[in-house]
């Protein structure tokens, strides 16, 4: 049966066929003989069947192979397969590449920007605790003056460990060691 133009195919031809053989008959049974002549055309038929299913399969196997992709065209194909998903992934990560310089000069540009504030701000700070500027905000806002010689007093440690506060009193040894401590940081 050949099958031209949109027809579906019949895929059932090429399924391995079972025909069982009819049983034979025991010569001790009780029906009577027959003429053989029609078995025989039967069994022809069969055999001629058979004969042919068989050839069908023989020629659907040939026909498998020939389609069957060969070894070598396989291995090519995987082998372009392999190359195309390497340059899809070169492709992402040459993007994600881009994507980080990107982020990494703007971060750099933000970062000149950031000193450029902090240069300006230490100049600022630097004219706001200049000498001339504390003193001239001192005179001129507080109200306050140098202080001259003659209201500088001197303390001399050197003579002895006694300290005389005012009106000749004496201290004790532990206030002695307090203000011994505080003086010892000062000079």
């Amino acid at each position: 049966m050949v099958y031209r133009g949109t027809e579906a195919y019949d895929f059932s031809l090429f399924e391995p066929q079972v025909i069982e053989e009819p049983k034979k008959q025991n010569k001790t049974s009780r029906q009577p003989k027959r003429n053989n002549a029609p078995v025989r055309k039967a069994a022809a038929k069969k055999t001629e069947v058979t004969k042919v299913i068989n050839d069908l399969q023989y020629v659907a196997q040939r026909d498998a192979k020939n389609v069957a992709i060969p070894t070598t065209v396989k291995k090519i194909m995987c082998f372009c397969a392999l190359c195309v998903s390497l340059m899809v992934v070169l492709l992402v990560m040459q993007t994600k590449n881009d994507n980080l310089m990107t982020e990494i000069s703007t971060v750099q540009s933000e970062i000149k920007i950031a000193q450029g504030e902090n240069v300006r701000l230490n100049a600022e700070l630097n004219s706001m605790i200049a000498s001339d500027r504390i003193e001239e905000y001192a005179e001129n806002e507080l109200g306050m003056v140098k202080a001259e010689s003659y209201q500088i007093n001197y303390i001399d440690l050197s003579e002895g460990d006694e300290i005389v506060v005012s009106g000749e009193k004496t201290l004790g040894e532990k206030e002695e060691n307090k203000l011994k401590t505080l003086f010892a940081y000062i000079f």
